[in-house]
């Protein structure tokens, strides 16, 4: 057969590329003649800030008469179109011992899910293709794969596969255990290959542009690859003995320090978690991550690091531990018994309602709507439920409809405990800390208070318990030792040999920081941390030298009051301002002839804003600066809209909600006000991207802003973060709690 391959970005060392080809032909070869195979090595544009997306391959089968590839699934033939594979290596287990239980597998002891990460990768990438290189996001089927590397185990899941090497089969036998195994990579790439090149023209030319780095990037990753200073050097060595502190006012380069000292480290074989309050400095981390990880050459061996919300990080502890679901069992529960008693009385109409031919779904909606007297409740859940399985036209027998509500059951009930998980940890995230706190403390006493050894039913999916822990002597009741052993491989999985370095430690809560030391150690931990001027969260300073009643043997790397963001002009007028609120913050500005510029306007003339923004990208790109860092435009949240950032892919997590009749429904796109600016600016500078994060936007659909987006975001998303010129709008909207009135600033 002729299968044409292209090796783009070079090779990867992971990847034996005959034996990956040579196993893709012997498939294809009896039913096709003609195919496409294609290896992007080293994406250059990160996706995701919790896991690397080490290649893609394209699979492409073009539409001609009598070339096709099939496999016989579940539901019938599936037919291979084209498909996009995204490939995550972790090398890092190769000589270990690798036992899978569920979908867990356990390394030495300790517990690892990649269900997330591959998640992570596969919408991260749809976002980008839709967001980036003009793909309709609908028609998008990214595969995630999680490829371990391991000599001796092989494990074939929904989305991992542990081997020593890759090649088709193993690929064909993890992605298709997907139900979504049968859709294209891109539905649009069927019948048309003129648009299937375009597009992988159009991806690579993004992709490259995305990357670039610009003045500003340079300048950090220059910083990074330094070698470290004398004073840095001994604080370096002194990581993995006793608490390290970077301490120092704003600006001075605390989050530079910790970046450094992880990147650095990894290197070493050292792995590490950054962990920030702020989401879009997750961003910010993960691209100079990324910058970093594009200089160094295929033969450089680097540990895994990963960059965190400190809220999204103790939400997957929290859940992955059961403690959201304990702390919502009442109202599950709740809403699981009425779901089930509802659907007796649906089963039973149906049934009656059932023709002896084809009975057709459109028709008992009808049925449903103006002949079935019953309460809103049930005939709300009937008609969810026959919009659920409404692409099958027909209502299946009786046997086929069970089997298919539980389908749909066991989805409401996912998306319900993701719901009530997300309430509860917004609503009483203290609460949740302690019992974090305490499960990672006194593990009993967690155990034994929330009477988790009954909870079978509510945490076997969550905590992937296999029924054989169930002590069938005691009523069902789980075997408490074997319960104890599941929570410790869990909690000492958190932690998996990384070192944990944590920005911003002054704001955090004192439960945070026992949490820290309870999995990591406090030998474990580097931190940032600022002065009173610094704190948002809480009005007091965290103080990181004591937990729990314990000295903690601390190592402290003082930072001069150099800011290395801020010019004379614009470190005066935070003096200033500062001064003002009797606050001491005394910045020393970079030493520098250009002191800056500060602009006040009175304008609200949004065409007259456009043109002072194009001015300002302008002199960015003058300096060498890309869109990126040329250019931040911020606002005051919208009293509708949640301003607490740190918790906002928290809100995101669900996507239903429970409405007055206790329908599990979709939860429809809150409805803010768009800013006028950016859609004015769009209109106006069609060749700026702008990555926009305020009004009525789809969070969970924005990429990772590349290089080229000029990011338009709320202040309280704006901590740590910088551009050449940043434009301020509403600022006496922002400082009124002060309150103080301001007129509209601009400032570069």
């Amino acid at each position: 057969m002729d299968l044409k391959v292209y090796k783009i970005n070079g090779t990867n060392n992971h990847l034996d590329y005959d034996k990956l080809i040579n196993s893709l032909e012997t498939k294809l070869e009896p039913t096709c003649h003609q195919a496409e195979l294609i290896v992007l090595n080293r994406f250059p544009v990160a996706v995701t800030a919790q896991t690397s997306l080490d290649f893609i391959i394209l699979i492409k089968i073009p539409d001609i008469h009598n070339n096709y590839y099939r496999i016989k699934g579940d539901d019938g033939w599936l037919y291979l179109k084209n498909q996009i594979i995204a490939v995550s290596v972790i090398d890092e287990f190769e000589n270990r011992e690798i036992d899978y239980q569920g979908n867990t597998i356990e390394i030495e002891n300790q517990f690892f899910s990649f269900q997330e990460d591959a998640s992570k990768i596969k919408w991260g990438l749809t976002n980008y293709l839709a967001d980036k290189c003009g793909l309709e996001r609908n028609y998008i089927t990214i595969h995630p794969l999680i490829w371990i590397k391991n000599k001796n185990s092989i494990v074939i899941d929904n989305d991992v596969y542990v081997g020593k090497e890759l090649t088709y089969d193993s690929i064909e036998a993890v992605i298709s255990k997907n139900y979504y195994y049968k859709w294209p990579g891109y539905r649009n790439w069927q019948s048309n290959d003129y648009l299937f090149e375009y597009h992988i023209k159009q991806i690579f030319e993004q992709a490259s542009k995305d990357s670039k780095e610009g003045f500003i990037t340079k300048k950090k990753i220059d910083r990074i690859q330094r070698k470290f200073g004398v004073k840095q050097d001994e604080s370096n060595s002194i990581i993995g003995i006793k608490l390290v502190e970077v301490k120092g006012k704003a600006g001075t380069g605390k989050t530079s320090e910790l970046l450094k000292w992880m990147l650095k480290n990894s290197l070493k074989g050292r792995k590490g978690v950054f962990l920030t309050y702020n989401h879009l400095l997750v961003f910010d981390i993960t691209s100079q991550v990324k910058s970093f990880s594009n200089r160094q050459s295929d033969d450089v061996k680097k540990a895994s690091t990963t960059t965190y919300t400190i809220h999204g990080y103790f939400y997957n502890v929290a859940k992955k531990l059961g403690v959201l679901l304990l702390m919502t069992e009442a109202r599950i529960k709740e809403l699981t018994a009425i779901l089930d008693n509802r659907w007796i009385e649906i089963e039973s109409f149906f049934n009656r309602e059932r023709k002896p031919t084809d009975t057709s779904l459109s028709w008992l909606k009808m049925r449903v709507q103006n002949n079935w007297q019953v309460n809103q409740g049930i005939k709300r859940e009937a008609i969810l439920f026959i919009q659920y399985i409404e692409k099958l036209r027909y209502l299946p027998n009786q046997q086929e409809t069970a089997r298919l509500f539980k389908q749909f059951r066991d989805d409401k009930i996912d998306k319900l405990a993701n719901l009530e998980s997300s309430n509860i940890f917004l609503k009483d995230y203290a609460e949740v800390l302690k019992r974090i706190r305490q499960a990672t403390s006194d593990l009993d006493g967690f155990l034994k208070d929330l009477d988790v050894e009954s909870k079978y039913d509510l945490l076997h999916i969550t905590l992937d318990l296999n029924p054989k822990i169930l002590d069938k002597d005691r009523s069902g009741k789980i075997d408490f030792e074997k319960l104890k052993t599941r929570y410790k491989k869990s909690i000492s999985g958190f932690r998996a040999g990384r070192i944990a370095y944590i920005d911003e430690a002054q704001d955090c809560h004192p439960y945070e920081r026992d949490i820290f030391f309870n999995l990591f150690g406090s030998n474990n931990c580097v931190i940032a941390n600022g002065d009173k001027e610094q704190l948002i969260r809480y009005s007091e300073l965290c103080d990181w030298h004591i937990s729990q009643g314990k000295k903690i043997d601390y190592h402290i790397y003082p930072k001069p009051s150099k800011s290395y963001r801020m010019k004379p002009a614009i470190a005066a007028l935070a003096n200033h301002i500062a001064e003002w609120y009797n606050i001491d913050l005394n910045i020393e500005p970079l030493e520098t002839e250009d002191h800056g510029h500060i602009y006040i306007s009175n304008t609200n003339n949004v065409d007259e804003q456009v043109t002072a923004l194009d001015e300002l990208h302008k002199i960015g790109e003058r300096q060498g600066c890309t869109s990126y860092e040329s250019l931040l435009l911020l606002k005051p949240a919208d009293t509708s809209t949640n301003s607490n950032t740190g918790n906002e892919e928290i809100s995101l997590t669900s996507s239903v909600r429970v409405n007055e009749y206790n329908n599990i429904v979709n939860d429809s796109t809150n409805k803010r006000v768009n800013w006028s600016l950016v859609s004015k600016a769009k209109e106006k500078l069609p060749e700026i991207y702008f990555w926009n994060s305020t009004g009525n936007v789809d969070k969970r659909e924005l990429p990772v802003p590349g290089s080229l987006s000029v990011r338009s975001i709320y202040y309280a998303s704006c901590r740590g973060i910088e551009a050449w010129s940043v434009m301020c709008f509403g600022l006496d909207t922002f400082l009124k709690i002060k309150p103080m009135k301001m007129k509209q600033i601009i400032i570069y």
